[in-house]
């Protein structure tokens, strides 16, 4: 838990603690003269008692900003240079060696130099007044002091709140008998006390409270001081008085009582004093209390009823907001020009109340384009303004933070805006630079990275990526600009980005860069990075793809490994890099090397050499087919990505690395079967594992010393098998054995068995020999009789069986042998793929938890479904054309897909369907019409290949569809469709794809209501778009259209689309030639133009796009590229304005 961790340590601290520990190892006593030594530590003792108030003085005095820069620098180069003695130290060179060499007097004199630089830095800090153990800590400072006051806005709306407000408002009216806990947590700047704020003033809780108590906490959470305040708020004539009469009068002025009790800015991680405080409201039935925080973890500790997570406002409650304080008194409307920079001014605060607040104060009596104009493109940090609202807010939470976890959040820096990092990945580079270690902590590096991330999380610091994760399951994080800004600002000169073509000189002091390669200018770029002799860390990205992306090549390696020698940290992740240079070799203190994504074929046996390496990452370098020879040198290795690579076998002796803690694929190499005891030893092995190529393991007694029953760690375990050889039936009984030898430890949580052929499972999954076993996948398994007994695993909660061949009926052993408890208890996810055998499912029972149901491509099963789950919430049959059987009952389904199965009925009809995909024609003529009538939930249909004459319905209540807001129809093979649009009167997006015959849909009657339109391959419904009436739609914001039959030549039509639109795409026009200017002229909202594969396209306008436009992206139309590409491109000019223009 983050809460044993002391906030508030100098960021200087951790580096402090670790170069006291080097002075005194005993490394050191063979390298340094004792005297020197103590020194050194009496010095940096000296220095170090004044952190606390250096810290603190260096944002008010300049003086001592440049004194700390100075310090943090010396002592950077004071901790690489032990870095560089403990290399010389390593075993691998004899001690009279180092001696002979004459290093150590290089090294004796080197710290001798930084020992005087210290001197220096001593003598100044008594100079600059700086103070021994200052009493306040600079997040003290910057924090209110506690009070019962608060500043309320004059505005009675809350800007993109309103529903929380209602929520709470009507939260706290509801009669409950216990003390009820609301706790609003976000972002500094987030409008935390302003929803707060305005459900205290709220008229409907005036009423209904007798008391209401407002109390600014910050970090003093003094009960003492907390329960006279509220005393003095409810009477200000109470008296003074000891705690425990304190107590006792505040329970007898709120007995009987109702009241709201309001904690703003809470910072209190003790659970102890929180529940001491909540015990002086026990027995009372009308306490209701609100918590503001900046932390998750404070809200956990509250015990919270209720928890609010405050995000960033929508972009058009952004807008509103900005222009109540930049327009105030005017109208927007009046200057067009200031509404356009505004705009990217409100993009630019990215959804944060304060941010948008300050900068429309700054801009209130500014009418000047030229002053908007700078505002945009100052950092706004640089702003007097913004510093004394906004910094100083979020730099109390950084101040607040331990040592260590500064230093890993200061690191963020180096990423550019908007950058998206995975967490496993940043705590890698982390641990690469050293920022993790654990000082005595009993605990791994990776643990308490993980603790870090999860702290910078719970502080939004770390925010979640809108991105939806990938396949892998991974999900990303960013960081809100201005927390970006704040990093930066703390970091100084050590972290620096390079991005774009302008970049100059850069700082001898920065230790860590990341750099984005363009195609033409890479080399400058690593050339003036190699200059930076100091360097601790580079991330190289590159942009553009393929053969358009700058190639790093071998000279340039060689020129960058022979100097930058200090390098721990070395990322070239999806760069376009072919061969890894021999020089690789220099880098002695490297700790982490990236090379995932690449098109590295082999990596050189000199990577051997680096001793101190522990994270090499080769994910998805899919040329890979073999890894050095002597990869055992690599002593220190804890992390071996080689997911996505085509590893043929393990290099040998692979087994002596006791210090891996991730290996994600073992390839047992044909021929080598015995190669499997290499895992015998790993006992560190954590996270998954992959092990392949287990055909070729013929003897159980190797697969038995592969020891994985031992490997406690480990969660998530792949066995999978290769192409099978022909074999007698000799060899089939100890490839069964094999697998039975190879039994997980009790600890693994999920398992994948991949392309197993034999009659039976391993004992050890028919004997529930894995209790905590959460997820299950049997992939392409060839069986020959029945499934295993997997119904009484006790908390397996995903199921998944594909392609296993040879199963006509899952009976009743599927549900197990144990009568007396429920089958599938834990079973939320079963499903069953590609099972083109499957006839009969007879094991029906059970499944109370089951929430999703998914049976795809399995042609020959007939029956049948069970018909009772309780908790089913999606369905999905998908091409079982032989199925015959009712939907379950499921009075919580909410999703539901049926394609390609026409012979599904429908007892009870769900009316919580929230979104239905009806595929097929008799699925869709027995269905749909049912579906809009009696589903009034239902938001989300698609509509899939009706072939059908054109349907004809009665009657229809579409009071029923009130909800609907997308519509998809894809292959509708009829001139009509049953319903009109415009019924749908919330309907927001609608896509028409591959309507061949559809006409006259969209004549003047689309919802109102509309803001996402597509239309593709639907040649009649083209031919008539003059009498569409899009031009009436002012709510249509996103546009695209595809022709696939030669129609369209010019595009669009004049006066075709609204004027709201903000992006327009046009994809596989096959005959468009011409942008038509004066089609685009009223688009002043437009931002994003896409086009995609019309190859006859000749231009863009010549008069220009809209001036709003800022994304420009065009693929695959060659006589655009041709002319508009960056690189000597005749029109390039006319375009090169747009701040985002892809063209390939």
């Amino acid at each position: 838990m983050m809460a044993e961790f002391v906030g508030g340590g100098t960021f200087l601290w951790s580096v402090f603690q670790m170069i006291r520990e080097r002075l005194a190892s005993t490394v050191v006593i063979d390298y340094f003269d004792e005297e020197l030594v103590n020194k050194l530590q009496v010095t940096l003792n000296s220095i170090n008692d004044v952190m606390n108030d250096a810290e603190r003085k260096q944002y008010q005095n300049l003086n001592v900003k440049n004194w700390f820069d100075d310090l943090k620098h010396v002592l950077y180069e004071v901790e690489q240079l032990l870095d560089v003695v403990a290399i010389d130290a390593q075993p691998t060179k004899s001690k009279i060696g180092r001696f002979i060499s004459a290093t150590i007097n290089r090294f004796e004199s080197r710290i001798k130099v930084l020992l005087k630089r210290l001197i220096v830095l001593e003598v100044q800090k008594n100079r600059l007044g700086l103070e021994k153990d200052s009493k306040i800590s600079f997040s003290q400072q910057l924090s209110r002091e506690f009070t019962t006051e608060f500043c309320v806005d004059d505005e009675s709306v809350i800007y993109g709140r309103e529903h929380e407000k209602e929520e709470i408002i009507h939260f706290l009216l509801a009669d409950t008998d216990s003390i009820s806990i609301i706790s609003i947590v976000g972002l500094a700047g987030m409008g935390k006390t302003t929803l707060a704020q305005l459900v205290f003033n709220d008229h409907r809780i005036t009423e209904q409270f007798d008391f209401k108590v407002w109390l600014c906490v910050s970090e003093s959470f003094n009960l003492i001081r907390l329960t006279r305040s509220i005393l003095k708020s409810i009477d200000s004539s109470a008296a003074d008085c000891e705690n425990y009469i304190l107590q006792r009068e505040l329970q007898q002025r709120l007995a009987g009582k109702r009241y709201l009790l309001v904690l703003d800015d809470v910072w209190n991680k003790d659970k102890p004093t929180w529940d001491n405080f909540v015990l002086r409201f026990s027995g009372s039935s009308g306490c209701k209390m609100i918590v503001t925080t900046r932390d998750m973890e404070v809200a956990s500790v509250t015990g919270s009823t209720w928890l609010i997570h405050l995000k960033q406002l929508e972009e058009n409650v952004s807008w509103s907001l900005f222009v109540k304080y930049a327009f105030r008194g005017r109208n927007v409307f009046e200057y067009p020009n200031l509404e356009l920079i505004g705009e990217k001014i409100v993009k630019k605060c990215a959804g944060l109340p304060l941010a948008l607040k300050t900068l429309g104060s700054i801009l209130q009596t500014i009418s000047s384009e030229p002053e908007w104009v700078k505002i945009l493109e100052t950092e706004l940090w640089h702003l007097p303004e913004v510093d004394n609202h906004i910094y100083s807010i979020l730099r109390s939470s950084y101040f607040n933070l331990p040592s260590n976890l500064k230093r890993c959040f200061t690191y963020c820096s180096v990423f550019p805006k908007g950058y998206e990092f995975e967490k496993a990945e940043l705590i890698k580079l982390w641990m690469g630079e050293g920022l993790l270690k654990c000082c005595g902590r009993d605990k791994t590096e990776e643990e308490l990275g993980n603790e870090f991330f999860d702290h910078l999380v719970s502080i939004s610091f770390f925010q979640q990526s809108v991105m939806m994760p990938l396949r892998t399951g991974k999900y990303y994080f960013t960081m809100h600009d201005l927390v970006n800004d704040l990093a930066k600002s703390v970091s100084g000169e050590s972290y620096l980005r390079i991005e774009g073509d302008n970049v100059q000189d850069i700082p001898e002091r920065t230790r860590h860069i990341w750099c984005c390669l363009d195609l033409n200018g890479g080399d400058r770029k690593l050339e003036l990075i190699s200059k930076i002799e100091g360097l601790n860390g580079l991330i190289v990205e590159a942009h553009g793809y393929g053969d358009r992306r700058f190639r790093i090549s071998t000279n340039v390696q060689q020129h960058l490994f022979s100097r930058l020698k200090y390098l721990r940290m070395l990322s070239f992740s999806r760069c376009n890099l072919l061969e890894l240079a021999d020089e690789i070799r220099n880098l002695k203190l490297l700790r982490h090397l990236d090379l995932s994504y690449t098109e590295i074929i082999s990596l050189p046996n000199s990577i051997c050499m680096l001793y101190n390496l522990q994270t090499l990452l080769l994910q998805d370098c899919f040329k890979l087919i073999e890894l050095p020879l002597d990869l055992c040198k690599l002593i220190n290795l804890c992390h071996l990505n080689l997911e996505g690579t085509h590893i043929k076998k393990m290099p040998m002796k692979i087994g002596g690395l006791n210090n891996l803690q991730m290996l994600t694929d073992f390839v047992v190499g044909e021929q080598h079967g015995f190669d499997i005891k290499q895992l015998g030893k790993l006992n560190q092995l954590r996270g998954k594992l992959q092990i392949s190529g287990l055909e070729n393991v013929i003897d159980p007694a190797h697969a038995a010393t592969a020891n994985l029953k031992d490997k406690k760690h480990l969660e998530e375990l792949t066995m999978s098998y290769g192409e099978w050889r022909e074999m007698d039936d000799s060899l089939i009984e100890p490839h069964v054995s094999v697998l039975d030898a190879l039994q997980p430890n009790r600890n693994l949580m999920r398992l994948t068995i991949k392309d197993y052929r034999d009659s039976s499972f391993p004992i050890w999954l028919e004997d529930r020999q894995l209790p905590n076993l959460v997820s299950l996948k049997l992939l392409g398994c060839k069986l020959r009789s029945q499934m295993p007994p997997l119904g009484q695993f006790p908390s397996l909660k995903k199921l998944s069986i594909s392609g296993c061949d040879g199963i006509e009926i899952i009976g009743t052993e599927f549900c197990g042998y144990n009568s007396s408890n429920v089958p599938f208890r834990s079973l939320e996810t079963l499903q069953f793929e590609h099972m083109y055998e499957w006839k009969e499912w007879l094991c029906l029972e059970g499944f109370p938890l089951l929430q999703e149901l998914c049976i795809k491509h399995c042609p020959k099963l007939k029956s049948a479904l069970p018909q009772y789950l309780p908790s089913l919430q999606k369905l999905e049959i998908i091409d079982c054309q032989e199925l015959e059987s009712s939907i379950p009952k499921a009075g919580n389904i909410s999703q539901l897909e049926l394609k390609r199965s026409d012979d599904i009925w429908i007892n009870e009809f769900p009316f919580s369907l929230k979104s239905v995909t009806l595929c097929g024609t008799q699925v869709i003529e027995s269905m749909l019409e049912k579906f809009l009538s009696y589903c009034v939930f239902l938001g989300e249909l698609e509509v899939e290949d009706f072939f059908g004459p054109n349907l004809e319905w009665s009657s229809l209540e579409f009071n029923s569809c009130i909800f609907l807001h997308t519509l998809t129809i894809t292959g509708w093979h009829s001139s009509s469709l049953p319903f009109a649009l415009h019924l749908f009167t919330n309907l927001n997006s609608l896509v028409l794809y591959d309507c061949p015959w559809l006409e006259s849909v969209l004549m003047r009657q689309l919802p109102s209501n509309l803001c996402s339109l597509r239309i593709e391959k639907c040649p009649k419904l083209m031919g008539s778009r003059e009498e569409w009436g899009l031009f009436q739609l002012n709510s249509l914001k996103q546009f695209s259209v595809g022709d696939h039959f030669e129609i369209l030549e010019s595009f669009p039509d004049e006066s075709l689309l609204p004027s709201t639109i903000n992006s327009l795409e046009l994809t596989n026009c096959s005959n468009l030639r011409i942008i038509n200017y004066k089609g685009l002229l009223h688009l002043t909202s437009l931002e994003s133009l896409y086009i995609e594969d019309c190859p006859c396209l000749e231009s863009l306008p010549a008069e220009g796009l809209p001036s709003s436009l800022s994304t420009l992206s065009i693929h695959d139309c060659p006589l655009i590229k041709k002319l508009y590409q960056k690189e000597g491109g005749e029109r390039w000019h006319t375009i090169s304005h747009i701040p985002s223009v892809t063209i390939s």
